[in-house]
């Protein structure tokens, strides 16, 4: 399956005390058509710098290659719905900003509206509503519609389901999901979230500090994680039945600064199976069997996650 994205060799740099800094370091993924990402990690892990800087609202270093134009293919709904749409306009006029924006003609602005608010469960009539007036689940539909105003082949959502009940957080993950397969859209989505993303992507590329140390499909990386940090992620999810034993110790301390990185392996500070090596030589990225890649000098190779 041909690739609809590719980012070779990604970084983003930020001045610091000590001169620049890398927030995103030497990032490379590939994204196929009507494939869901899941990016996940802690905050701080650099998740929403890589996606702004893969839709080109941040500069970077390195290569983003799209099938066609990236900003007119590729649309972002924002992680605060109503912190992303402006509060001295309508909805109807937020959903189809897009087409001024680009320049692209539009014969009849109410029912383009009207339109893109059908697409995602709403009401006409919203068109005239200002945000606040909208509910955090509304508000993230009319993000949503403001994403699919230009047709765009890829949507990169950040944190979705964030700071939305659980019943409203169903809808929007049924909406997203129904619109891929209506539309053919593919998705890269950014959450730490990991309940959330296991049941809808594909594919999971797990972020620490910047870099992506494990990347594989799905089911597989929940099954056999073979990074220390995605196995104590994993265990760092609530259970719900507190009479169920962990297998595996969760994520203990924080992420490091990025002003201060460790040396070396940069999360053998809070890695449970560090050895001298780990403090003394940076792991490359290296292929571990057919589908999977992981930055690791002593991968997880045992028997699954319970």
């Amino acid at each position: 399956m041909s690739a609809l994205l590719t980012a070779a060799n990604l970084t983003v740099r930020a001045r610091g005390l000590k001169g620049r800094v890398s927030i995103i370091e030497n990032v490379s993924l590939a994204i196929a058509a009507g494939e869901t990402l899941g990016i996940v990690g802690e905050s701080g892990s650099g998740k929403t710098t890589l996606i702004r800087a893969l839709i080109g609202l941040l500069k970077a270093e390195g290569v983003v290659s799209f099938d066609g134009h990236l900003r007119r293919d590729a649309a972002m709904v924002f992680q605060d719905p109503i912190a992303s749409l402006s509060p001295r306009v309508t909805i109807g006029q937020i959903i189809t900003e897009p087409f001024v924006i680009h320049g692209v003609a539009m014969a009849d602005r109410q029912a383009k509206a009207a339109e893109l608010l059908a697409l995602v469960g709403l009401a006409p009539d919203f068109a005239g509503r200002y945000p606040y007036e909208l509910s955090g689940g509304q508000a993230r539909r009319a993000g949503v519609a403001r994403a699919l105003a230009l047709k765009p082949k890829l949507v990169i959502a950040d944190e979705p389901t964030a700071g939305l009940d659980v019943s409203v957080q169903g809808e929007i993950l049924n909406l997203m999901g129904d619109l891929k397969r209506r539309l053919g859209l593919s998705y890269i989505i950014v959450t730490h979230n990991l309940a959330m993303i296991r049941h809808v992507s594909d594919r999971l590329a797990i972020m620490y500090l910047g870099r992506i140390v494990e990347e594989g499909p799905t089911a597989e990386v929940f099954a056999r994680p073979r990074h220390p940090y995605t196995q104590s992620l994993i265990a760092s999810e609530p259970v719900p039945d507190p009479r169920q034993r962990r297998a595996h110790a969760p994520l203990q301390g924080e992420v490091p600064s990025i002003f201060a990185r460790p040396p070396a392996c940069e999360f053998h500070p809070r890695c449970p199976r560090a050895a001298s090596r780990c403090a003394a030589e940076a792991p490359e990225l290296t292929r571990a069997g057919q589908s999977r890649i992981v930055m690791c000098h002593y991968p997880i190779v045992e028997e699954p996650l319970a």
